[in-house]
């Protein structure tokens, strides 16, 4: 099984000027936990992450605990958020990006995600352009459905036999 059979291909990303607002909006409407940052061409520049996100608003997560205690710390929380305003795709993203190719193999690929320990990664084509994100997901949930059809046609056939 190839990662074209099970990517999601209806993706949603940003360009490297989309402000933070915008991309916390596309990642959260989106459900997912992760945006391509693509450049004019839709060829891959960078990922941003709901982490990402996360870690420009709270750089610790002690500071969340702090600040939770009160009301007036949760104003501050909304103030912390406006503050982002200036801040783009381009001082969010990973530069460094994992990703894999349309052609790869399911298994590689879960592999690859397994060792550089992330959930999901954005599918290129062979000219570099982003045509998808694959998440594991997507793929143990391709795996089990293969697979369970194959057991219960099984079933079916002992059924009949018996």
């Amino acid at each position: 099984m190839l990662i074209k059979d099970v990517m999601t291909s209806q993706v949603k990303s940003v360009t490297a000027s989309t402000p933070y607002k915008a991309i916390w909006l596309t990642i959260f409407k989106s459900h997912t936990n992760a945006v391509p940052v693509v450049d004019i061409k839709g060829k891959l520049v960078g990922l941003v992450t709901r982490d990402d996100l996360l870690r420009a608003l709270y750089p610790k997560y002690q500071e969340v605990f702090e600040e939770i205690e009160t009301p007036e710390n949760l104003e501050a929380m909304e103030d912390r958020i406006k503050e982002l305003g200036g801040v783009k795709a381009s001082d969010l993203m990973q530069k460094k990006v994992i990703f894999t190719r349309d052609t790869t193999l399911v298994m590689r690929a879960l592999s690859r995600m397994i060792l550089r320990r992330v959930n999901q990664l954005p599918v290129l084509n062979q000219k570099d352009v982003v045509i998808g994100m694959v998440t594991k997901g997507d793929i143990f949930l391709s795996l089990f459905q293969k697979n369970f059809k194959s057991l219960a046609k099984t079933r079916i056939r002992h059924k009949k036999k018996g």
